[in-house]
């Protein structure tokens, strides 16, 4: 076991510095990730707690502050941004621009659909704790603004997108607009449709 730290040292010293803390705190960021997920999934977001989050990541709950300062909220509104410029891709909201438009609105309902849990906890954090998400909204802004430098086309696309995102959370989480999730896709791409006829 001594020969093995030994060993770890002597590689750890060829390695900077910055990129081993980056490193680590990369892995750490993802192991709190992961634990959140898979708590909500099991057990909800309302009643999670940091030290469960913790617990199931393996670090102490003042790792978890350190890197979130409002605790769950913080993760929660984190992970948000996360999935929606990595795992939804920012195609999902500048696709909207792109002829195939049922094929985008298809793909966030099936989103939707495969991280329910996760999108009911992304809603209460929102609901509890607007202002840990207020900063969201500009990233967001920001970043379609250097792929669309059209103003009103990026109005339109933000609306859009916005728009579809709530009739698909009103479908699945509240209420169903329609009969079959056939009928809600082929509405939402109508509308995306038109929207654009206007401008264009």
């Amino acid at each position: 076991m001594l020969l093995d730290k030994k060993l770890l040292n002597n590689v750890q010293q060829y390695i900077p510095m910055d990129k081993r803390f980056t490193r680590d705190s990369h892995q750490k960021k993802q192991s709190i990730y992961t634990a959140f997920t898979e708590l909500v999934n099991e057990n909800g977001y309302e009643k999670l707690t940091a030290r469960q989050i913790a617990k199931r990541a393996n670090i102490s709950v003042g790792t978890i502050y350190h890197y979130f300062k409002e605790g769950k909220p913080a993760i929660a509104a984190s992970l948000y941004e996360k999935n929606l410029l990595e795992t939804h891709n920012l195609d999902s909201i500048t696709g909207y621009q792109k002829p195939d438009l049922k094929a985008q609105v298809t793909s966030h309902l099936e989103h939707h659909k495969q991280n329910k849990e996760l999108y009911r906890a992304f809603d209460q954090a929102i609901y509890s704790h607007s202002e840990v998400f207020s900063e969201l909204k500009r990233k967001r802004d920001e970043i379609l603004s250097e792929e669309i430098d059209d103003t009103v086309l990026l109005q339109t696309t933000v609306r859009i997108y916005v728009t579809v995102d709530a009739l698909i959370h009103r479908h699945l989480f509240v209420e169903p607009l329609f009969e079959s999730e056939e009928e809600l896709i082929e509405y939402l791409t109508t509308l995306a449709e038109t929207a654009y006829i206007f401008i264009t």
